[in-house]
Parts: structure tokens; C-alpha cells; sequence
């Protein structure tokens, strides 16, 4: 009787344990802004004398006058005559563009990142492993909250046997399901819950992937994430699967279909990838897959690997949330001796360091490989960051992805349709990715025009989020409220790593 108490006990406790560091990492402690300190104008609003961008994001529109009133364009035209009930915000030498969309995020639980976005001018987000407090955030957000709008898709839906998988869903990893009935039955359950989407995991085997597909199109509801290797391409496109979480989804599986990437073959898998990569890109573009980029993470893991000390100095480590960026000994965390991507068993190996680079520079290498070719036939690309994975600050790292996709091969005009126009149709919100009358008023006034350079869309003197108007001096406000609570919340020191 004493030793099932004793284990009992402990039990308890270990479960107590882990659900605070848990809790501790998602940002649960974290110091929380509150938002009525922020101040917003939501009278009718007059844009006067603006560069607005169009549609479709090819051209900038001149001297144009665009109206906001009730949360939505009123109108937009020239010469328009205006009444004395519009506040009126002058646009002269300025841009204005639709509110910039971020198609893969997690949000955990700190909520100053809803926040974070709308300063950086991200005025949608998809959450990409929902949860019952996202679902309450994106209401929230519907009734009138400060917050960009809020998509939400359901945690990732695996089906991996096993005590140990089932024992960290508890604590909020993905969910395993090991009969196609159990599949089905979780689809409508999310359903009725009310998620956007249902996300799937990388660990699927192909009698699971595919009723949890078929079920979902059955429930008119989308699924959208990852791609098993078990399941692969070739099953992929005609699944009713409708959306990649990452250019890395297709690297992964044609380096599965080549028989394995090492430092021997990087030439050859190269070759192979560039040989294979057109047909890839024209048969998802036949079955309407859309595909969401994450290239900026990628392109960071060697730096995370191999220069982590240096690299994390160029990102805004000060605005991430602290429980993240610590992580604890159950959970990596960003900085370096605790970091998830860093490679620290073969520092002192210049031998191994040398293969490793080589293998990770060729995976890097083999991500610009297949966005090109997403590109030249025309797949829908719409960006995501991966948001609050390793050193992808929320709100900051949609510009340096609008950036990375540029460098893949984009123009600056398809940079911000991936990031406008395309994201909101993914999402399939046609009230907003553009600013035309009748759509919901998110919109950046910019200081520089990003069709001639894409790091303008960083140059924001003002944020309208579901036509509530943010100024530069409410948006530092932000900013600088939210790193004085990180700062309130820390247990570990970052000021090494702030440059």
C-alpha cells in the first residue's frame, strides 16, 4: 500500500512539475500589457492624399482619398468632399497597403504578442496549434478587442502509438489517433468546436492521413499543415490535403524519395531536386495545394547551429516572450547551451563541423530550389514565420520573411501578395487582403513604398487594425510597454545578446 501511495505521490507531483514548466515556457508567468493603456481613434477616418497600393499589388495609386468608417473602407476615389465627423490623417509622401498577414504562427499563451503583431503591422495571423484560449482570443478579437484577426487551426493530429506519446498530449503536443473511427469522430469534434482548419502531423501513416482528409471534406472544414513521410508526395496531391505548412514539407519528402541526404551526395540530391522540382510544383499548382513559406527560419538553422552567440544579436530577442526564449530543462529554449537547433556536440570536431555545414547549406540550398520552381508555375505561396519557434520574434519575422522570399525570387509585388491578397483568400476572408470599399479596414501607412524595396514594409508610421487607428507614438508605446514587461518576467539575463 505504501509504495502505490509513494508512486502515486510522485505521480502527482512529476505531473505538477512538469505542467508549470510547461506553463512557464507558453508564457503563462509572463508579465501581461494591458491593452486600454494603448490609444486608438475609431471615429470615421479619412486617409487624404495617400500612394494606395491596388489590387493586386502591382502599382501604387496616386493622391487618393480613402474613407473609414464602422470598420470597414467606406470608399476610395479622388476629390473625394469630406464632412466634419472624419478625423482626417494626412498621406502625403505616404503608402498605404493592406494589413501585412502572417499564415503560420503560435501564439502559446502569452497574449502581449497579439499586440506585438499590430505594431509590426500584422493585422492577421493563422495560430497553427490551436487551442480553447486561441479559440476565446479570435472572438475576442471578433467583438472588438485590440488584436489582428485570428485564424486557428487545431494542434497537430498524429497517429503514433505508445505510453509516452499519450502522456505529453496531457501536457499539449500533438494528438494521436490509432483507428480510422477515432479519426473521423476527432474531425467533427474540432469541427463543432469551432476551428478554421484541421492540422496535420508528420507522423501519419496513410489509412489515418486519409480519413481525417476525407472526413474534413465531409465537415466542409480544411486540412492544412505537414506531410508524412509514410504518406509522401505522389499521395499528397490528389488527397484533398489543401495547404503545405512549409516549402520544408515537399524538401523533406523528395530528400526521402532520393534515399536520404548526407554530406556524400549533396551534389547529387541537389541535381535530382533541381531535375524533379518543375514537375513537383505543376501538380500541386493542378490540385490547388497552396504551400506556406517559412524560408527565414530555414535559412537561420546553420546560423542557429554553428554561430548561434552572433546570429541571436540580429533578432529583437528583448520583445520575444521570456519563458520562450529561457526554456527550462524539459523544454529548449533560444539562447545559447539551451538551444534547440544549436549543434554542440561538434564544436570542437572541425571534421564533423565541416559535414554537418555541408548537409544543412545544401538543405538550405534545396529550399530556394523549390520556391523557384513554386514560383515560375505559379503556385500560391502566402507567407508564414513559424512565429515563436527559435528566434522568430512574433510580428518582426513576417518582415524578415518578406525579405527571404524577395532573395528566393519573388518580386517585391508577389512578396505582398503572399502576404496580402493570397494569405487572406487561404484563409478564405475575403473582407480583408485589400483595400477596397467594403473590405474590413486593415491597412499600413508607410513612410517608403515597399514596390521598390521590400524592407520599406518596416518604415509603418501607422497601423489601422479592423479600423481602429494606431499612430507611431501608440505603436512605440507598444513596443516598449511589452519589453518592460518581458524585462518584469525575465529569469535569465539577455543583455549579452542585445546588441
Amino acid at each position: 500500500m505504501r509504495i502505490i501511495s509513494l508512486i502515486f505521490f510522485t505521480g502527482i507531483v512529476s505531473y505538477l512539475f512538469i505542467s508549470s514548466q510547461v506553463k512557464q515556457h507558453n508564457g503563462s508567468n509572463t508579465t501581461i500589457v494591458d491593452p486600454s493603456i494603448i490609444k486608438t481613434t475609431s471615429s470615421p477616418l479619412a486617409i487624404t492624399n495617400v500612394s494606395v497600393l491596388s489590387i493586386d499589388c502591382s502599382k501604387m495609386l496616386e493622391g487618393v482619398t480613402v474613407l473609414v468608417e464602422d470598420g470597414k473602407i467606406l470608399d476610395i476615389a479622388k476629390n473625394l468632399s469630406l464632412t466634419n465627423n472624419y478625423t482626417k490623417i494626412d498621406g502625403t509622401g505616404k503608402y498605404l497597403i493592406p494589413g501585412l498577414i502572417d499564415t503560420h504562427v503560435h501564439l502559446t499563451n502569452s497574449k502581449n504578442d497579439l499586440l506585438l503583431y499590430l505594431a509590426n503591422g500584422v493585422t492577421s495571423i493563422a495560430e497553427m496549434f490551436g487551442n480553447n484560449t486561441h479559440l476565446q482570443w479570435r472572438k475576442d478579437a471578433q467583438n472588438g478587442a485590440l488584436s489582428p484577426k485570428i485564424y486557428v487551426a487545431t494542434r497537430k493530429l498524429a497517429s503514433r502509438k505508445g505510453t509516452m506519446r499519450k502522456i505529453r498530449s496531457w501536457f499539449g503536443s500533438e494528438k494521436s489517433y490509432t483507428t480510422i473511427e477515432k479519426a473521423r469522430a476527432a474531425v467533427r469534434a474540432y469541427k463543432a468546436q469551432g476551428y478554421d482548419a484541421i492540422k496535420l502531423s508528420s507522423f501519419l501513416n496513410p489509412g489515418i492521413y486519409q480519413a481525417i482528409v476525407d472526413e474534413a471534406q465531409k465537415q466542409k472544414i480544411p486540412t492544412i499543415g505537414h506531410l508524412s513521410l509514410e504518406v509522401g508526395l505522389n499521395k499528397l496531391y490528389t488527397s484533398g490535403q489543401s495547404q503545405l505548412a512549409h516549402v520544408e514539407e515537399i524538401v523533406k519528402n523528395t530528400m526521402e524519395d532520393f534515399g536520404g541526404l548526407n554530406y556524400k551526395n549533396t551534389k547529387a540530391y541537389l541535381d535530382y531536386l533541381r531535375q524533379n522540382s518543375d514537375a513537383i510544383a505543376i501538380k500541386l499548382r493542378k490540385n490547388n495545394i497552396t504551400v506556406s513559406s517559412t524560408i527565414w527560419l530555414v535559412e537561420s538553422f546553420p546560423k542557429q547551429k554553428f554561430n548561434l552567440e552572433n546570429f541571436i544579436k540580429t533578432i529583437p530577442l528583448e520583445y520575444a516572450n521570456p519563458g520562450l526564449v529561457e526554456g527550462s530543462s524539459f523544454l529548449k529554449g533560444w539562447l545559447p547551451g539551451n538551444n534547440a537547433y544549436e549543434n554542440l556536440e561538434i564544436r570542437n570536431d572541425p571534421e564533423r563541423s565541416k559535414k554537418s555545414r555541408m548537409y544543412w547549406n545544401t538543405y538550405v540550398k534545396a529550399h530556394q530550389i523549390m520556391t523557384r520552381a513554386l514560383i515560375k508555375h505559379r503556385v500560391r505561396i502566402v507567407a508564414g514565420t513559424d512565429a515563436n519557434t527559435a528566434c522568430a520574434v512574433p510580428g518582426f519575422s513576417l518582415h524578415d520573411e518578406l525579405e527571404s522570399l524577395h532573395k528566393a525570387g519573388l518580386t517585391n509585388a508577389q512578396v505582398l501578395r503572399a502576404a496580402t491578397l493570397h494569405a487572406a483568400q487561404w484563409m478564405q476572408n475575403g473582407s480583408t487582403g485589400r483595400i477596397e470599399s467594403g473590405c474590413s479596414a486593415d491597412m499600413i501607412l508607410l513612410n517608403k513604398n515597399p514596390l521598390k524595396d521590400i524592407r520599406n514594409t518596416k518604415t509603418i508610421q501607422a497601423v489601422i487594425a479592423n479600423g481602429k487607428f494606431l499612430n507611431k507614438k501608440a505603436l512605440d508605446k507598444i513596443l516598449r510597454s511589452i519589453k518592460e514587461a518581458n524585462n518584469r518576467s525575465r529569469k535569465v539575463k539577455i543583455n549579452p545578446y542585445i546588441q
